[in-house]
């Protein structure tokens, strides 16, 4: 019988039996714990929340599931003794292969029905920052080839061991490895619950995607590899592992098959180009060993770069004009992922190696040049920007359609033996029409228009710092005072800006908090830019004339929370406050009690009583702060400590999360609000705020302002500001 015809009869068998619906209906229910209990990304987007999670969780859930019925079909035959009758009639070989198969294609209508149920949900919750096609790519990039990959390796267990009990214990083993502390943070090793990082919602990065099909490529033909190998175990003529091995050698093509999809994933897992292969720890003396070498001098720089978003790769090319040569081996690093095309000097072609030396997400090749001075370098270099290993989980170079960041020497190469003159740069630049570009914290602004749908911008004179980035953004121009403001904030994002005001907001923000606690110490030069960053890219940056801000700040999940204020339009003003008591400005240490939290919603009601009258703000912040921290003083295992010890780990978190936030969105700001009480009223706190910002530039770099700071501050004990 034909291998497509004893596939047709499996199918409809398959799509018959009780069981294999069960399977799919539990599918169908997996992902459920990702909204809640399953959560591997911890990203606040909401991409995170309700695309990735579930999806996880449906992948890993599913998979088990999908193992189960493997095993349970493939010891149908054997369990019933019908195998005899089966092997006289059909190949046993060309019954497996059709089963699993068969298998695979009723996993790939399930995980479309799958997709489908969860869509309206989905879509509903995530409003104007849904994408159809970014949530429907999840399904068939982890979950569909995970399926698949767990069908493969028990299949290949079975048909190896032919007990139920021992592919089930080789499966747990595999399984168990994906999840242990080995392979935590390996995106390649997790075959099972495969790795993503924090995603994007107003500039959506295909690299967990990208990342997420390379990772399943190599588990599919890695367990393709087994699974073929298992054909060959097949038990024929009543034979044991031994003797049906041997009589499977006869097919040889099967040895050579599994042999080459087992080469082929192997290849694919050491040539991976997403993380660098240097070590796991940040080398802080990397960079300090090249500071006191003798260096020479580099008159004029030209960067000429350009981007492929489909692929996520760049172009490059760096000329540097020299006075002087340093003789020797020089040396210049690149980010890891990029290779070397050309290195010339006055034209000419130069000798160079680039050494597998991988450390801090960069490599180095050295070169010698001949002595002749005033002549001009060019190094040509293209690749896909890597992530340093001691990083997996923060993407900070990514090109992709709808946003770009790169910095450093994912830009350019960084010459460690030469100084560069910054004021006589050209920088050039080719990405796609329609992402507005910002290099070294100034929006450009000169461009030409190709005819191939992409624009290249320019950029001549002296610039702090290679950083870039360019995305889908509005840039919204206006003053408050004397001072301007460009507020650059991603196009999905235009609706809420415009609903709730944004604009209005920013100015509200900064004339309040200029006016209580003096102008933010990066607007220097009466104009500023914010712009929005996106939230893979965790962190921000601030500069003088420049700040970045998350994009989380105008998520719906943000924008609707309680703790942070009454309204949206409220919620983004607590964000905003932020640029003054938070990291970009006095920077708090944060204990469980005493941190920025505080002082922002306090500034935030503050604001508010002073923009709706006294009854909104004490309904809506003081009357609530109070509710809350009454509630945590009820509470029984807060009263009685010592039995919430004896709670189980997973209620003691439930209560201490509780605890925290309660301390942070309400009992800080209420023992502020009696400090402002004790020290003699709200102008005299806006006297001691305004000091203590002012004072930040005392502190040493990194230092954090601490609760005992601020009751100095005040002339307060703790004692005093305890609440009953």
């Amino acid at each position: 019988m034909r291998l497509f015809s004893l596939y047709r009869v499996e199918l409809r068998r398959l799509l018959l039996s009780r069981t294999i619906w069960i399977i799919a209906i539990l599918c169908l229910c997996a992902l459920l714990p990702g909204y809640s209990v399953f959560t591997p990304n911890n990203a606040e987007v909401m991409s995170g929340k309700y695309i990735v999670n579930p999806v996880l969780a449906g992948t890993v859930i599913g998979a088990v599931l999908w193992a189960v019925i493997t095993i349970l079909e493939t010891d149908r035959l054997h369990r019933s003794s019908t195998d005899v009758l089966t092997d006289s009639i059909a190949s046993p070989i060309s019954l497996s292969v059709a089963k699993t198969l068969a298998m695979m294609t009723i996993s790939v209508f399930v995980t479309v029905i799958v997709s489908l149920l969860y869509l309206p949900f989905t879509a509903a919750k995530m409003e104007y920052l849904f994408a159809a096609d970014f949530y429907f790519l999840h399904f068939l990039v982890f979950m569909l080839p995970t399926w698949w990959i767990s069908i493969l390796f028990t299949d290949a267990f079975y048909q190896i061991t032919r007990r139920i009990e021992l592919s089930v214990m080789l499966y747990a083993v595999l399984a168990y490895f994906s999840f242990s502390g080995f392979v935590s943070d390996d995106y390649f090793m997790c075959w099972l619950n495969p790795l993503t990082v924090t995603y994007s919602d107003g500039f959506p990065s295909y690299w967990p995607l990208r990342i997420g099909i390379y990772t399943r490529m190599i588990w599919l033909a890695i367990a393709l590899g087994a699974w073929l190998m298992s054909l060959m175990c097949i038990r024929r003529y009543q034979k044991n592992l031994v003797s049906s091995f041997v009589r499977g050698l006869k097919k040889v093509y099967f040895l050579v098959a599994a042999m080459l999809c087992i080469s082929v994933g192997a290849f694919l897992w050491v040539s991976q180009p997403f993380i660098d292969h240097g070590p796991e720890e940040y080398d802080e003396n990397y960079y300090d060993k090249h500071n006191d070498i003798p260096k020479g001098n580099v008159s004029a720089v030209h960067y000429l770069l350009k981007v492929d978003p489909v692929t996520g790769r760049l172009s490059g090319r760096a000329e540097y004009t020299l006075i002087s040569v340093m003789s020797g081996e020089n040396m210049l690093t690149l980010n890891a992922g990029y290779k070397i095309k050309r290195i010339t000097y006055d034209d000419k072609d130069i000798e160079y190696e680039t050494r597998n030396d991988d450390t801090n997400g960069e490599r180095s090749t050295i070169f010698t040049l001949p002595d002749a001075n005033g002549k001009r370098l060019v190094v040509e270099y293209e690749g896909f920007p890597t992530v340093a290993r001691y990083m997996p989980l923060s993407i900070s170079d990514s090109i992709d359609p709808d946003y770009i960041s790169l910095m450093g020497a994912s830009i350019a190469p960084d010459m460690m033996n030469y100084n560069i003159d910054n004021k006589n740069t050209t920088f050039e630049i080719t990405i796609p029409d329609g992402l507005i570009p910002i290099f070294a914290h100034e929006q450009m602004t000169d461009f030409t228009v190709n005819n191939d749908g992409t624009k290249t911008w320019k950029r001549t004179g002296e610039f702090i710092g290679l950083f870039f980035s360019a995305g889908k953004f509005v840039i919204d121009s206006f003053s408050v005072g004397e001072a301007g403001i460009d507020f650059a904030y991603g196009k999905i994002y235009e609706e809420p800006v415009q609903d709730y005001d944004i604009r209005q907001s920013v100015v509200d923000v900064f004339d309040y908090c200029n006016g209580h606690y003096g102008e933010s110490g990066y607007n220097t030069d009466k104009r500023l830019l914010m712009i929005q960053r996106s939230a893979m890219y965790r962190g921000g940056f601030a500069a003088k004339g420049f700040c970045e801000w998350s994009e989380t700040y105008l998520s719906p999940e943000t924008l609707k929370d309680v703790d942070k204020g009454a309204t949206s339009t409220e919620v983004f003003i607590h964000e905003m406050i932020h640029q003054w008591w938070g990291g970009f400005g006095l920077k708090c240490l944060d204990d469980g009690l005493w941190s920025d939290e505080g002082l922002t919603v306090y500034s935030t009601y503050r604001m508010v009583k002073e923009k709706y009258g006294q009854l909104y703000a004490q309904q809506h912040y003081v009357d609530e702060w109070q509710k809350a921290v009454d509630e945590q003083n009820r509470n029984f295992y807060n009263r009685y400590p010592e039995y919430l010890e004896k709670l189980p780990k997973k209620y003691q978190a439930n209560i201490n999360e509780s605890n925290l936030g309660t301390n942070l969105y309400k009992r800080m700001p209420l023992m502020i609000l009696k400090a402002e009480e004790l020290v003699g009223g709200e102008e005299k706190m806006d006297e001691i705020l305004s000091k203590m910002y002012a004072d930040r530039a005392s502190y040493d770099y990194g230092a954090e302002f601490t609760y005992q700071d601020f009751l100095n501050y005040c002339g307060l004990t703790e004692e005093d500001l305890c609440l009953e």
